[in-house]
This record gives C-alpha cells, structure tokens and sequence, in this order.
C-alpha cells in the first residue's frame, strides 16, 4: 500500500470525526483544573463529584490514545514513507507523556476524594493545567501532521474498527453523556455523520438526549449548563 493512496480509487478518508472528539478533551481539561482549585477544604461531597468527572475524563482519554495506539500507529508505521516515520514517532512519545502525567493524576484522585486536602487539590490541580498544555500540543500536532497521513494511508475499515473500539470502550451509562461531551463544541455536520447510519427516530432522538445529559452534568461540575 502506497503512502498517497489507502486503496486503488485514491480517495482520501474522511478523518473529520477526530478533530470533533478532540473538542471535549480540550475543553474539559483545559477547565479541569479550575474545577478541581473549586473544591473548599474538608468538603468531601464536592471532592467526590470533582473526582469523579477527573476519573471521568482520564479515562476517556487512556482510552482514546490506547485506541489509536493498537490500531494507528501500527499502520502507519508500516506504510509510511521513512521520512514521515519521525512524526509517528512524534505522536508516540507525545502519548508516553500525557500517559505518565495520566498515572500522577490518577494517582492523586482517590486522596482528593478521601480527604478534600487543599495540598493534595492544588497538586492536582497542577498536574491537569500541565496535562492539558501537553495534550493541547499533542492534538493540534495530530491534527495538522498525522491525519492526513492516516487520510491516505488506512482504509475505510481500519478507521471504521478504530470507531467501533472507541465505543466499545464507553460504559453505556455514559453514551448520552459522552456523546453530549462531543456535540458541545463538535461540528453539527460530524455529529450527523456519527448518526447517519442509525434509523430515523434515533438521529432525532440522540441528540436531544444527549444535550440533555451534557447540560445536566456540566451543571454539576462546572455550574452552568454552558461552561
């Protein structure tokens, strides 16, 4: 398989979906930290709900780089000219070190939760305004350098099973509020496009259900329904 063509059409894929679930991660951890300084000393009811949206979001995101980890680089990295191969490796190294900021702030929930120590929230609260000036690098390098690499180096079904491994991840008690989290800022087109294969009544119904259980959560945690 050549670099400037993923099959014998030479149609490019469609990777528009990416950029639309790297809004949620943008916006909710470029806030995180804000939230988790909210949290008043000893006020261990507020330190749950704030933990748990940390958890929420670490989560979210190990999975969405795993995903891409198993089932992108490897691709890539198989089929990419030599002299593009430095910027998967670029891509790798990125995701080695959100992950290990990932770990330290995991690490740190569970006392947060514990104790509502104002030490343990400020180091946190730290640990994510770091995360997110990393991540914010890593996807605007993914988007701008590696997408339209994958654009003409995978195949539709290798992006499709990319999709299906990142729902397969998501609780289904938390599908509304997950795909709320990406409609929020997402392009309304890409939204469509996540629903047009499902019938009429569930591309009605979804994204008002989802809307709903984003504005619900984000009341919350951040205070308004429009953080």
């Amino acid at each position: 398989m050549s670099a400037t063509s993923h099959d014998h059409t030479g149609t490019l894929l469609d990777t528009s979906v990416m950029p639309t679930l790297h809004t949620f991660h943008r916006r909710e951890f470029r806030l995180a930290g804000g939230v988790v300084r909210g949290v008043a000393a000893g006020d261990l009811r507020r330190a749950a709900v704030v933990a748990d949206h940390v958890d929420f979001l670490t989560r979210h995101l190990h999975h969405h780089h795993t995903v891409e980890d198993e089932l992108m680089w490897p691709k890539l990295l198989e089929r990419v000219p030599e002299e593009l191969a430095p910027i998967v490796h670029l891509m790798e190294s990125q995701h080695e070190r959100v992950d290990a900021l990932i770990q330290q702030i995991d690490a740190l929930v569970p006392e947060l939760r514990a104790t509502a120590d104002t030490d343990v929230r400020d180091r946190l609260a730290d640990l994510l305004d770091t995360l997110h000036v990393h991540l914010v690098e890593h996807l605007d390098a993914e988007e701008e350098r590696l997408l339209p690499i994958a654009a003409r180096t995978m195949t539709q079904e290798e992006w499709d099973a990319m999709g299906d491994a990142g729902r397969a991840g998501v609780p289904r008690k938390e599908m509304a509020l997950t795909m709320g989290m990406y409609q929020y800022d997402g392009d309304p087109a890409v939204i469509a496009h996540m629903l047009a294969d499902a019938p009429p009544p569930v591309r009605w119904l979804v994204p008002r259900l989802s809307r709903r259980a984003f504005a619900k959560y984000a009341l919350r945690v951040h205070g308004t329904p429009t953080p």
